[in-house]
C-alpha cells in the first residue's frame, strides 16, 4: 500500500491589510459555494487500496511560508517508503521551496507540482513563497513530474521555463483545456500514479 500526501493551494498576500481589504471588497458568487469533487477529492474512487492524505494547512486563505512548513514538518513522520508528494499550485510552490531549502530524508516514489507558479511573474502574490531557485528537488524523489495547462487563468506557462532551467532532469506535461487544474477528472494524472 503507497500514501499519496496532497499539498492544497491557497492565497497569499503582501500584507495582512491588503488581505484584510480584499476580503471586505470580496463578491461571493452562489456558483462557487456549490458542492464540487475536484480530482484531489476523487483520488481516493482511483486507489481504494492506498492511504490519500489530504491535510488542510494553515490559513488557505492568507497562508503564510513559516506556518505551512510548521505544518508539514509534523506530517513527515507519518510518511512510510512507499510514498508519493503532490502539490497543486500554492502548495507546488511550497513544497519546490521547502525541498530545496530541506530535501526529504527518505526519498519519495514521486515528486508531482501541478500549476506550479515560480515568482511574482504570475498573476497573484506569493508573498514569502516565491522562488528564487528550485535546484536540487531529485534529492527528494526518485521522479520528479510538473504539470501545467496552456490556458490556466492563474499561473502562466512561462513560469515551466523557470522549473525546466534549475530541474533538467524533471518531466513537464503541458496539457490544453485543463485551466486552473480544478476539475473533477484528471487521467493524465492518475495514469502517472498507477
Amino acid at each position: 500500500m503507497k500514501q499519496i500526501l496532497v499539498i492544497h493551494g491557497g492565497t497569499t498576500y503582501p500584507s495582512y491589510e491588503e488581505y484584510f481589504n480584499e476580503l471586505k471588497n470580496l463578491e461571493l458568487k452562489y456558483e462557487r459555494l456549490l458542492a464540487h469533487q475536484d480530482w484531489k477529492a476523487t483520488l481516493a474512487s482511483h486507489f481504494p487500496d492506498d492511504d490519500i492524505l489530504l491535510p488542510g494547512f494553515p490559513n488557505r486563505q492568507n497562508a503564510q511560508y513559516n506556518e505551512w512548513c510548521i505544518y508539514f514538518k509534523k506530517l513527515l513522520p507519518f510518511l512510510r517508503d512507499d510514498f508519493i508528494v503532490i502539490g497543486h499550485s500554492l502548495g507546488a510552490i511550497f513544497l519546490a521551496k521547502y525541498l530545496h531549502e530541506h530535501p526529504l530524508e527518505a526519498k519519495a516514489r514521486k515528486l508531482i507540482l501541478i500549476a506550479a507558479p515560480y515568482d511574482d511573474e504570475s498573476d497573484e502574490s506569493l508573498g514569502d513563497f516565491k522562488l528564487t531557485s528550485a535546484t536540487g528537488l531529485e534529492k527528494s524523489a526518485d521522479e520528479v513530474h510538473f504539470f501545467f495547462s496552456e490556458d490556466d487563468p492563474v499561473i502562466k506557462i512561462t513560469e515551466k521555463a523557470k522549473f525546466e532551467r534549475d530541474l533538467p532532469s524533471a518531466t513537464f506535461h503541458v496539457l490544453s483545456g485543463y485551466g486552473h487544474f480544478n476539475q473533477s477528472e484528471f487521467p493524465e494524472f492518475i495514469e502517472l500514479l498507477k
